[in-house]
């Protein structure tokens, strides 16, 4: 009797305290573990990695047959040379490649066999039925599999790419059982990956900035049944964790009707089982009912809130991506249906693409402010396999120029290899030039600061009340006009120097300059690298020793504000009071204000807080939630430093707002 075929499938990470937040069970690869093993039960043996040392140890010790990479940007370097290493070892194992980056475009796939000169197979699209197929024909007669087009796949055979049917978009669902369920995924429900689940596959929407945009198909959904059994699975095992966000890997979520149904049980599972307690998904781009149904019963574990993603207004730069936004009527009516019901609104904003100008992009984070979006978050365009952004003929259609910058801390030694992964940024093209970048690089710090990590938002939301430009202030605070105090200057010459410092020419560049770093500090990682993230927690936590004076300097003196000086300190009092120490979690005194901000942050800061007829005393008290969080998150970083802590807690003590007090009147509380 024939052994079983060995497959080992990775998606393999990298580990550092800073990727904490961004390592998450390889449900992808579960799926593909899943199939496989329905498909051909004993006849295969199956094994799933992220650790790429324990990827080493196994294929060192017993000889695979297959070798799977799924293939992202986050993992490319790290699985090219993982695939290298075990192509050395074994000159006929069978290297199998398929994941986000994989393009359905002919030449693109071509230029990707180039930069993957070990794989033997790509997959594209959605992989089970793919690499079923390679591993059907590998069983029934391995010595002619490329002999013939392979459906789901392309491979090269003399010298010409081979391609079989697409299959990949086509797969029933109700035939794909739960990795969770069946114990694929066991080994990975630890506290080192967050969760992850999926409930329905497809996007209709076709951004060109996306992975998914290239796809054309119908969604699918898995059954209902073993939906909610996979999350009540998934909430049993992280029972107790409540800093873990649960991810749900759908494309958009709140699509479907039956979307409603399944946020029901999720908020059954964190209120019975009691995880769980927050949750990160992409809601359906346009708001309709059923997206409302899903956003309200999701309520306070929901991220984002209602998460409207505008990307761009620019008419040009929306025909270029093939994106249709909503109109401004259902924007208001979604911001208005999220305020009647206390919900935080979310929007989504990319610099960098086609047609967009600074000017254009600039108005367009004053209008996101206007329309009272709770959250504002800046993204910079990057570049990537398996966008239709990268393809060549586009990239030189709209002048698109780029600079290679770390991915986060995803860099270190696999073996005795250096490895990074990278993002390839636009930093200019016909209509905006690299000074345009370098200035809304500073604003998008600023507006992701006050209006996605909270910093002072009472202060600038009087700002905006008072019609004053905020992307003016913004940019008088980072270009260096507020103030001559020496720590502003520090903090202001640390993140000029870190937005110059992480971009390179090349990826070369970049690649020898990160290696010399790190060989030099003995191989250690020390620092984060994503600015946003980085200087926005140190601005809040660790710079309170000038931001108060500052901020009073460059803003005191502004014409609208003139009059308006009394309102103005008393909402820098609130903004300094209201953010919780995590540190220490001890509420701070009451405050005694002449303006009603309660009522005014209930409103959606419309207009400005209304003068009280009596003075009142503000209480400071944190959510049950929002303690439970917070607490959980300490049991894991209390031990860290300032830096590392405060970094971390941005990701992980969500929704945001929960790192803020709650405030109720004295005279109301009883």
């Amino acid at each position: 009797m024939p052994r079983p075929l060995r497959i080992l499938l990775a998606d393999l990470c990298y580990t550092n305290v800073f990727t904490a937040a961004t390592r998450y069970t390889p449900l992808n690869i579960g799926f593909l573990a899943q199939y496989v093993k329905q498909q051909a039960g004993n006849d295969v043996e199956l094994k799933l990695y992220k650790s790429v040392e324990q990827l080493y140890q196994d294929a060192v010790a017993v000889k695979p047959d297959i070798v799977a990479f799924s293939l992202y940007y986050w993992n490319t370097d790290i699985g090219r040379q993982a695939a290298r290493y075990i192509r050395n070892l074994y000159s006929d194992v069978i290297i199998v490649y398929g994941g986000p980056s994989i393009d359905t475009d002919v030449g693109e796939q071509a230029r990707l066999f180039a930069t993957l000169p070990d794989a033997d197979f790509l997959v594209v699209n959605e992989g089970e039925l793919g690499l079923w197929n390679i591993v059907a024909q590998v069983l029934a007669d391995r010595a002619a599999l490329k002999h013939k087009p392979i459906d789901g796949v392309v491979f090269q055979a003399d010298g010409t790419l081979q391609s079989g049917a697409p299959v990949g978009l086509t797969l029933d669902l109700t035939t794909l059982g739960s990795p969770y369920l069946s114990g694929v995924l066991a080994p990975f429900l630890t506290s080192e990956f967050q969760p992850l689940v999926q409930t329905s596959r497809l996007c209709p929407y076709t951004c060109a900035f996306c992975t998914s945009g290239k796809n054309r198909g119908k969604i699918r959904a898995f059954p209902m049944d073993q939906v909610k059994e996979e999350l009540s699975y998934v909430a049993r095992a992280y029972k107790g964790q409540d800093h873990q966000v649960l991810f749900l890997a759908d494309e958009n979520f709140g699509i479907l009707p039956r979307d409603v149904e399944v946020a029901e049980h999720i908020r059954d599972c964190g209120e019975r089982i009691g995880y769980p307690k927050s949750l990160f998904f992409y809601n359906d781009k346009r708001f309709t009912d059923t997206s409302k149904a899903v956003i309200e019963t999701l309520g306070d574990y929901n991220q984002l809130g209602l998460a409207l993603a505008l990307q761009t207004e620019n008419p040009e730069t929306l025909k270029a991506i093939n994106r249709k936004n909503v109109s401004e009527a259902e924007i208001v009516a979604a911001i208005d249906w999220a305020k009647e019901r206390d919900i935080g609104t979310t929007t989504e904003l990319i610099f960098g693409l086609p047609y967009e100008t600074r000017h254009s992009f600039v108005d367009l984070l004053n209008r996101s402010v206007a329309r009272r979006f709770d959250t504002v978050q800046c993204h910079n365009l990057f570049i990537m396999d398996g966008i239709e952004l990268n393809r060549p003929g586009v990239r030189e259609k709209y002048g698109l120029k780029t600079g290679f910058r770390l991915l986060g801390t995803n860099y270190g030694h696999v073996g005795d290899e250096f490895v990074l992964e990278h993002e390839e940024v636009v930093v200019a093209t016909d209509t905006f030039s690299y000074e345009d970048f370098i200035a809304v690089r500073g604003l998008n710090l600023m507006f992701y600061t006050v209006f996605s990590l909270h910093f002072f938002k009472p202060l600038f939301q009087v700002l905006r009340g008072l019609n004053c430009d905020l992307a003016t202030v913004f940019d008088r605070f980072v270009t260096g006009g507020a103030s001559d105090n020496p720590g502003y200057r520090s903090f202001l010459s640390d993140f000029h120097a870190a937005v110059e410092g992480e971009l390179f020419p090349d990826r070369q560049s970049l690649f020898d300059h990160v290696k010399a770093q790190y060989e030099a500090s003995g191989r250690t990682i020390a620092d984060p690298t994503r600015i946003n993230i980085a200087f926005g927690a140190r601005l809040i936590y660790q710079e309170l020793s000038w931001v108060r004076q500052t901020l009073e300097g460059l803003l005191l003196n502004e014409p609208t504000v003139v009059g308006h000086e009394a309102l103005l300190r008393e909402a820098l009092d609130l903004a300094e009071r209201e953010r919780i120490d995590l540190r220490g979690a001890v509420a701070p005194e009451p405050l005694t204000v002449t303006h009603d901000f309660l009522a005014w942050r209930r409103d959606k800061y419309e207009g400005l807080p209304a003068p009280l007829s009596a003075p009142r005393r503000i209480l400071f008290q944190a959510s049950d939630l929002a303690l439970g969080k917070i607490a959980s998150f300490k049991r894991e970083y209390d031990h860290e430093g300032d830096t590392t802590f405060y970094y971390q807690a941005m990701d992980f003590i969500v929704p945001r707002h929960h790192q803020i007090y709650d405030l109720a009147y004295a005279e109301d509380v009883g």
